[in-house]
């Protein structure tokens, strides 16, 4: 019996053995045909180095400019990974690729259809004589070229190794976690997770309300300069800090602590304005920035953000001015459009076209779902430019669309405190993602709690249990408060 089992487990490893092993040279992939819309340039074996093991490295362009790269490890784990782009995207985003190929991952990223270096911000969506293909650059951009390059490196897997991945994944932040919710939203049978990190789901939304933060605070009366900023943040935790049980500079929910401007910031006298105050006219523009985009006849179109974010005044307004310059409108305003004549009655429904391609505000979900599919969403309470009100509406919408209970099944959110927008921050901004949700996909282990990290020098100096919203994390009383086992997960306060 014993030798049977020896010789079962032997036979075990030559299969996975031969699962992983290359049915064609990495050099014949150049010569492979993929589709006529494709065009292999390069195919490569790397040899192992320090920071990676070996790989054939694949580059290529897909119709009419995407490019991008396919990397397939020797010691391939059976799995696909397509990591997801930044700002504008219009590069590949090789380091992250490196990333998934350490772990075994056959990985991919897309330049999505444009090159940041001769198109810079939102100006490769602008028509020219030297741009014919700015139209399909901007659906390249929405959507299209993830989805396409997320087919062509599965037909890639297939034809190196002999077989198709068993489980394939997402992952990506801000414009990554868009595209993972696009995907999730218009092709859902493209992956089986997806880690959706700070998305900026309503593009059009955020860059609108960028532009409209900035007219209130990044000039003019109410303008609220970076100088202010220690005043701000340490009023916001003399009123909050202590919410959750313990003072120690973390704020669990910033909703709940009840921040009024109005109350809790120092008024400068009339007539003087220093970096210790705010006047009436920055308090008043504080007050409609937490509440959010509001037209003139009081209906809100945009969440605001939260207290306590830094940089919540006027952050992303050159982002903002860009995408209302080259992108937002149809035809676009171009170089000259001034963010003054921006109007908040008439402007946001002249972006519907843009919204349509670019927007990934879907939340009926429930053909992720049906296929079994797992979406795990965070987003950092201190992200200065994207708030995290956005992720939080929409998924309560999602449970809105498809019941609470049917949502949890497959779709969780959670929320960091003090992180920054995808990572960092002053606490516990470092959290492994990827791992709950390949356990999730692959285990059926549903996650309701995450550890999130402070990392210093290489040392871990805090732990923080980080729960899944609405849950919330309270200290227990007693033990260290930089101990996440000193934390329970429960209901957050009303």
């Amino acid at each position: 019996m014993v030798a049977l089992r020896k010789l079962l487990f032997v036979c075990a490893l030559a299969s996975a053995s031969l699962l992983a092993a290359s049915v064609k040279k990495c050099e014949e992939l150049a010569s492979t045909p993929f589709g006529t819309d494709v065009k292999i340039e390069s195919a490569k074996l790397v040899a192992a180095a320090a920071n990676l093991p070996e790989h054939c490295d694949v580059r290529g362009v897909i119709w009419p400019e995407a490019k991008f790269a396919v990397k397939l490890p020797a010691n391939w784990n059976n799995r696909f990974q397509m990591v997801g782009n930044g700002g504008w995207a219009g590069t590949i985003s090789i380091a992250a690729v490196d990333t998934a190929v350490r772990l075994g991952y056959a990985a991919t990223s897309t330049d999505t259809g444009h090159d940041a270096q001769k198109e810079p911000g939102a100006i490769f969506a602008y028509p020219s004589a030297n741009n014919p293909n700015a139209a399909r650059k901007l659906v390249d951009f929405g959507y299209l070229a993830v989805h396409e390059t997320a087919l062509l490196a599965k037909k890639i897997i297939h034809a190196y190794y002999g077989s198709d991945p068993r489980y394939s994944y997402w992952v990506g932040c801000s414009t990554g976690g868009r595209q993972g919710l696009m995907e999730a939203q218009r092709y859902p049978e493209d992956f089986d997770g997806y880690v959706v990190g700070a998305p900026v789901l309503n593009l059009t939304g955020l860059m609108t309300k960028s532009i409209y933060n900035f007219q209130l605070a990044g000039s003019g009366p109410g303008q609220i300069k970076a100088d202010k900023s220690p005043t701000l943040s340490k009023a916001f935790l003399d009123k909050c800090d202590a919410l959750d049980g313990v003072k120690d500079r973390l704020v669990e929910n910033p909703l709940k602590c009840g921040f009024d401007p109005a109350k809790d910031l120092e008024r400068c006298p009339a007539g003087a304005d220093s970096p210790g105050c705010f006047t009436e006219a920055q308090v008043q523009a504080l007050q409609k920035i937490y509440d959010g985009v509001r037209d003139s006849h009081g209906r809100r179109l945009f969440p605001g953000m939260p207290p306590g974010g830094d940089g919540a005044a006027s952050n992303g307004f050159n982002l903002g001015e860009t995408f209302l310059k080259f992108m937002a409108f149809q035809p676009p305003a171009g170089a000259e459009w001034d963010y003054h004549t921006f109007n908040i009655d008439t402007d946001p429904a002249r972006m519907a076209a843009t919204s349509l391609e670019i927007d990934a505000t879907i939340s009926d979900l429930t053909a992720v779902k049906m296929r079994g599919g797992k979406i795990l969403h965070y987003h950092g309470w201190s992200d200065p430019g994207v708030s995290p009100k956005m992720s939080i509406e929409y998924h309560e919408a999602a449970m809105k669309t498809m019941g609470a209970k049917e949502t949890d099944d497959f779709y969780r959110l959670f929320l960091v405190p003090g992180m920054g927008h995808c990572q960092g921050g002053p606490r516990c901004g470092n959290v492994d993602w990827l791992t709950p949700v390949v356990e999730w996909v692959e285990k059926g282990i549903a996650p309701a709690v995450l550890t999130g990290a402070h990392v210093e020098r290489g040392q871990t100096t805090l732990t923080r249990p980080i729960c899944a919203y609405p849950h919330e994390a309270r200290y227990k009383g007693a033990g260290s408060i930089d101990a996440a086992e000193n934390f329970t997960c429960g209901a957050g306060l009303p």
